[in-house]
């Protein structure tokens, strides 16, 4: 008898670990982790010149790099840390009142997404982010600050490697440009791909 109780309690430590380790989502989505992004964006841009006001907006894409780091919070609870930075121009429409076209460029955002792990491989999540892009019009510029929030999903293809989609919804403030006040805001669905150190 007491062999075999010794035989069990063997067995239970080398078995509880394994079915830990396959309970906790949460630990194939922490430590640090880099991705690139496609993003497709259609905005909307309050336009106020004088008494004239306009409401433009534009469909433009462009590409981002991510670099974050994932935090345990329980066996399935992820809280990611991170920050995008875009590498292409945005378009946020042209309109007859005011100065003409809205442009932004050098796009950042520092960002927290809480997460639950709903498998080992699959990680959903929220975003609230901080927002700063430089907006041009006719060779003058402002910096725009803002908030987005958003919702997306990670799958792991291996240990190391992911796919992620999201949607994103953006509110930027208003700045005036040549006499000329822009405030834009916007939706941006992305796709990207990334690796888990």
């Amino acid at each position: 008898m007491k062999k075999v109780l010794i035989a069990a309690a063997v067995a239970a430590s080398c078995i509880a670990p394994q079915a830990f380790a396959q309970t906790n989502g949460a630990s194939g989505f922490t430590g640090f982790s880099a991705a690139a992004n496609a993003n497709a964006s259609t905005s909307s841009t309050e336009v106020r010149s004088g008494n004239g006001y306009a409401d433009m907006g534009k469909s433009s894409q462009d590409v981002s790099l991510q670099a974050a780091y994932g935090f345990a919070m329980g066996n399935n609870y992820v809280l990611g840390l991170g920050a995008t930075y875009g590498l292409g121009d945005l378009k946020y429409g042209s309109s007859s009142v005011g100065a003409g076209n809205l442009k932004g460029k050098d796009a950042y955002s520092i960002y927290l997404e809480p997460g639950y792990a709903i498998s080992n491989s699959t990680l959903v999540y929220g975003k609230l982010a901080y927002l700063s892009m430089k907006g041009e019009v006719r060779g003058a510029s402002e910096d725009f600050s803002g908030v987005g929030y958003g919702v997306g999903i990670r799958h792991k293809l291996n240990k190391n490697l992911f796919l992620q989609g999201e949607i994103t919804q953006s509110e930027y403030s208003d700045e005036t440009m040549l006499n000329t006040t822009y405030k834009p805001s916007g939706t941006t669905g992305t796709v990207g791909i990334g690796y888990q150190f």
